[in-house]
């Protein structure tokens, strides 16, 4: 699914995952989403609005004593669109390409539109 979202946290060279806000969303939450590529290095920043192709993934872990279960749930990225930037158009679109066992991170389409 697409959803457009504004980040609101520093992004780091360290980590693929971007904190963001949706739009729309009247509690203003803050989502992690999990990247196939790395927002740092593609100039994603703070206060950024990005069009974001957004797939979920769950894991499910059962405790050995009790049996009981816990879900987590995980906002995925491939791919993202930039729409508005308080630094200035970059025009940038950010295009990855994944299989199960291979990521192709430079996949990356820089044109104007």
């Amino acid at each position: 699914m697409k959803l457009k979202a504004t980040i609101v946290d520093e992004t780091s060279p360290d980590h693929n995952s971007v904190i963001v806000s949706f739009e729309g969303d009247k509690d203003k939450k803050h989502f992690e989403i999990k990247c196939s590529f790395n927002p740092y290095v593609h100039k994603m920043r703070k206060w950024d609005s990005w069009q974001l192709t957004i797939t979920w993934d769950s894991e499910i872990f059962t405790d050995e004593k009790t049996g009981e279960k816990s879900y987590f749930t995980y906002l995925l990225c491939d791919k993202a669109v930039e729409i508005n930037s308080p630094y200035g158009k970059k025009d940038r679109r950010i295009h990855i390409c994944s299989t199960k066992m291979n990521y192709l991170k430079n996949f990356i389409i820089s044109k104007p539109l």
